[in-house]
This record gives C-alpha cells, structure tokens and sequence, in this order.
C-alpha cells in the first residue's frame, strides 16, 4: 500500500466533499458548528482535521509564550499560518482565540506559569487538605466574569469579531471535567490521597465545582455569544480514576453538567478522554454521550458496542500520526473504519489533539483512508 502525493486540486476536490460529509446540505465554514449526523446518506466517513496552537506555533516558529500572551502577535501568526494552510493543502484555519486550555481552569484563582518555548499551566493552590474549605468558601463569592483569564477571553473575543460556532474538538467554551480541575487544584497524586483520605471533603468540593462550571460555561457563553446548550466535557484525568471512584465522585458532576447544559434530548454531549476510557463507557452511557473522543488503546469496535448511538471521533493515535509512515497510517484508520464506521456516526480523527510536526503528508494518509476505505456506497473497509 503506497500513498501518492497529491497536488493542490486534490486537496481542494477533497474539502469540497469532506464539507458535505460533515455537514450535509448545508453550507460549512465559521457560521455552522461542527457536529455530524448519524447518517449514511453521504459520500464517506468525514475526517476532521484541526489543527491547534501547538502544531501553529511549531510550524510558524514562533515564542510560545508570546504567542498565548499577546493577543494581535497571535492572529497575525494564525492569519499567516492560514494563508500557509490554503496555499499548501486548501485547508480553512477558523478564527479563533487560543488561551492553550487554561481558560477553565483559571477560574479558581490558580497562578499561571508561562514558559517561553512551551505549554503553559496552572500552578496548584490546594497544598493540605486544610486548604479545601477556604478555597470553597472563596468561590461562593467570586465574580467570575473578572476571574482568571475570563476577562481577557472575552476582550479578545470582542477583538476578534468574528461569529462564534465552535464546536469540537477544540471549543474554549467547553469545559474541563471535574477530574481535570481538581488535578489543577492539586495535583494528580495528591487527588487521589484525598479521594481516599477525605472523600466526604471532596465530595463537597467536588459539589462546588460542578457549580462554578455550570454557571462559568453560561456566563462565557454570554460574553461571547456562543451556542447556550449543548456541551463537551475535556477529562483525561478521569481515565486514571477507577469505575467505583468516578461513580461515587466524578458521576454526580457529570451528570449536572450535561443535564443543564445540554438538556435537550437532541444537544450535543461529547466527552474527551484520551488517557483511558474504556472502564468508563457504561457510564458514559448512562449519561445520554452523543459524541466521543477516545483514547487509541480501546477498541472502537467496543465504544460502538457501549454507546450506539454515539458519533465517534477518532481513533487514530496522534503519536502514530505524527511519526508514523504513511502505510501506517493508513493502515490504523482503515481498523477504526472496519470497527466503527459501519452504520455512519464515525469521524476519521486523532485520539486527541494533532501534535506539533504532524505533515501534511501524514494528514494526506489520514484523508485518502477515508476515501479509499470509508465509502457508504461500495461497503465499509472495501
């Protein structure tokens, strides 16, 4: 199996159906959200490629820091790496404002540490266990439109004036899932001493963060007008806790999240977690999951089993589609097309995000798999 190079028409000729894939009848671009029906009445299973801040900031070779800092430096390198992107593959980079996934999170008062040549984060402020109920009795009173990088996403978003449809994979009004938070608040390792040391405890705090992220996704929605229901919930760090540990703590918060925001039978609840999930589906189930973006290691054939009536994306392993060769490639998104694809309801993506340094000839693998394998009409894998 061999991938030829493709010029700049076959590019074009393939967005041009990729765009029916994903959207139907309707026209795609920055006015219609990304979400996928559950259909075969399209040419093939679509693929979805976004690229983010990493992969922009190492193909354009620019300061990190700057980049997530200063606002006019970072469109004007998303506006060159656009302009990159259509000359050289036809591909459409959405506007957007990229806060490197700290924007959530911030919310809780969490010192940010900026390096220059990589990802930022959130330093932890939960250092004792005695912490946790000041830190409790705090964010009953905070303002959240002037909490953390809050204020400053929404200026940016006003700068940026462009309408606001994101959705998945990379949507900043998403939100972090309550394992995610509470690694931000402190840490991986001492969570889980606390989960076992004071479950009573974190149940409370646990109760507070499904609050705050309730009413911090409507107030961001608010400011910039973005979609008020349907929502994606980002929580690798829930695939390190076991199914006993996310029922008892993680469920109950979960299922507030989706049951306010996205109520409505047909709204979008899509969930990420590409550490681990499969120990997690049956829950997932529970809580009515329409979208996922799974880890690579569990079968998709499994999460097809456990959510039916999912749209699956993935599960490409984004390592495999950074590194790997071509044939590769190919030969991994043909597995998750045989194992998912039938039926539709399958988006050809990575298990995450695209790393940095992912070329466009491994992205080109990525697209004539769905060509070649994920055709509705002549049979799934044929």
């Amino acid at each position: 199996m061999s991938v030829a190079g493709c010029d700049l028409q076959w590019w074009r000729e393939f967005w041009a159906e990729n765009d029916r894939c994903l959207y139907g009848d309707a026209a795609g671009g920055d006015e219609r959200p990304v979400f996928p029906a559950f259909t075969t009445q399209r040419p093939r299973v679509p693929v979805l490629i976004e690229l983010g801040e990493d992969w922009i900031i190492q193909r354009m070779g620019v300061s990190y820091r700057r980049y997530i800092e200063d606002f006019e430096f970072q469109q004007e390198v998303r506006a060159a790496c656009a302009a990159l992107l259509m000359a050289d593959i036809g591909l459409h980079l959405k506007p957007k404002v990229d806060s490197s996934s700290l924007l959530h999170g911030s919310v809780y008062g969490n010192p940010i540490e900026y390096p220059e040549d990589s990802t930022p984060w959130l330093k932890h402020i939960i250092r004792s266990a005695d912490d946790i109920k000041p830190l409790m009795a705090r964010m009953e009173q905070v303002d959240l439109a002037q909490a953390g990088l809050v204020p400053w996403f929404a200026g940016c978003y006003r700068r940026l004036n462009r309408p606001y449809r994101w959705r998945i994979l990379h949507d900043p009004t998403s939100v972090h899932g309550p394992g995610t938070i509470l690694s931000f608040l402190c840490g991986i390792n001492d969570m889980a001493f606390y989960l076992y040391d004071e479950p009573d405890l974190m149940q409370a705090l646990l109760a507070t963060v499904g609050e705050i992220t309730v009413t911090y996704s409507r107030l961001l929605r608010h400011l910039t007008g973005a979609p008020m229901s349907g929502v994606g919930i980002f929580d690798d760090v829930a695939g390190v806790l076991s199914p006993q540990q996310f029922e008892r703590f993680l469920l109950p918060v979960y299922a507030k999240i989706y049951g306010e925001l996205a109520p409505g039978p047909k709204d979008d609840r899509f969930y990420h977690n590409d550490a681990r999930v499969g120990h997690l589906l049956d829950m997932l189930h529970r809580l009515d999951v329409n979208g996922i973006n799974p880890d690579p290691e569990t079968d998709p054939a499994l999460i097809r089993a456990k959510l039916p009536g999912a749209i699956i994306y993935g599960c490409v392993p984004p390592l495999l589609l950074r590194d790997g060769q071509p044939d590769e490639i190919m030969a991994a998104a043909r597995r998750t097309i045989e194992r998912a694809g039938e039926g539709g309801g399958l988006v050809l993506t990575a298990a995450g995000s695209i790393n940095m340094g992912t070329s466009y000839a491994n992205l080109q693998a990525l697209c004539q798999a769905a060509e070649r394998y994920g055709r509705y009409h002549r049979g799934i894998g044929l």
